[in-house]
């Protein structure tokens, strides 16, 4: 998994990928730590690829965002399982959070995210309808 804060020259765009493990289905925890240096989309800033071991039971989130010149944020949350597989990715665009591939059954872990980066303030939706 990549994780990257970067910035382009103008400082009109940026990108930021961050990891976390959801264990148990119940705690959410952000991967941290030394990784392998690697190369940003953007000029400015740093990114690191950090290899993570899952248990059975276990999941990784990987987030996506990128802000453009206007100040629109877009980009994607993919929910992998222990064994290293997509099993649901969601697309954030227009301020919304939306199933895009996979079991929509995991989309909860899509919301812990979305709460732990307190992005739930600038998003008009991110629950699922019929949800609870």
């Amino acid at each position: 998994m990549t994780i990257e804060a970067s910035k382009s020259r103008s400082g009109l765009h940026a990108e930021r990928k961050l990891a976390f493990i959801v264990r148990g289905g119940v705690k959410l925890e952000e991967v941290k730590g030394e990784g392998v240096k690697v190369k940003p989309v953007y000029s400015r800033g740093d990114a690191r690829s950090i290899e993570v071991s899952l248990s059975p039971g276990d999941y990784a989130a990987h987030v996506r965002l990128v802000r453009g010149p206007r100040g629109r944020v877009k980009g994607y949350i993919t929910i992998l399982d222990s064994s290293g597989n997509i099993v649901y990715k969601s697309v954030l665009r227009k301020r919304k959070v939306r199933p895009s591939t996979g079991d929509k059954n995991y989309h909860f872990i899509v919301e812990k995210v979305v709460e732990a980066l307190g992005l739930q303030r600038y998003l008009k939706s991110y629950k699922l309808k019929g949800s609870t």
